[in-house]
């Protein structure tokens, strides 16, 4: 049974995820208009709600949670292959779940990810160019190929749609469904 404050966390989260896959999908970009918010109220809620608390309750489950799952993007970030939306959109996601449903929501979003990366290669034709890339970077790597090999093109797919899928599996899977 849900209580209310789960049906207006998850509201929240179902909002903030909907926009998320939208600005992302056609204008690449997650808003921190949506995600400072989305991590703001989860903190909030669970601190209101359930306190300071520990691991698995309250605000510092909201906090362990939220960076945790933000860590998973950073190195890409940092890379520049992962834009920060998509790594405060985490962080939201996880200060909204709390432990331990936010590692069921890292292994979903990653699932899902990896799928769409795929999905989305096969379906712009690029799987030959990607292969090719993969080779160039090996050879490189041990010394066979030039100094002025060509990167791959780079290829937008927009990860805020693997977050809001695996996020909904997740919840799927913590709760069997999700009325």
């Amino acid at each position: 049974m849900m209580t209310p404050v789960q049906i207006a966390l998850w509201t929240v989260l179902g909002v903030a995820l909907v926009i998320s896959v939208v600005t992302d999908v056609l204008r690449r970009e997650i808003l921190d208009a949506v995600t400072y918010p989305l991590m703001a109220v989860g903190l909030g809620v669970r601190l209101a709600t359930e306190g300071v608390g520990d691991l698995e309750h309250g605000l510092i489950s909201g906090v362990v949670s939220g960076v945790g799952l933000a860590l998973m993007l950073l190195p890409a970030a940092l890379r520049g292959r992962m834009g920060w939306g998509d790594v405060k959109l985490m962080g939201g996601v996880g200060a909204v779940l709390g432990f331990p449903a936010v590692l069921a929501a890292a292994a979903f979003i990653s699932l899902v990810g990896a799928l769409q990366a795929v999905v989305t290669l096969l379906w712009q034709g690029a799987v030959w160019d990607t292969l090719a890339a993969v080779v160039r970077r090996w050879a490189a790597w041990v010394r066979l190929a030039s100094a002025d090999a060509q990167p791959a093109p780079q290829r937008h797919i927009p990860y805020g749609v693997a977050i809001a899928l695996g996020t909904v599996w997740a919840l799927w899977w913590q709760h069997g469904t999700l009325g």
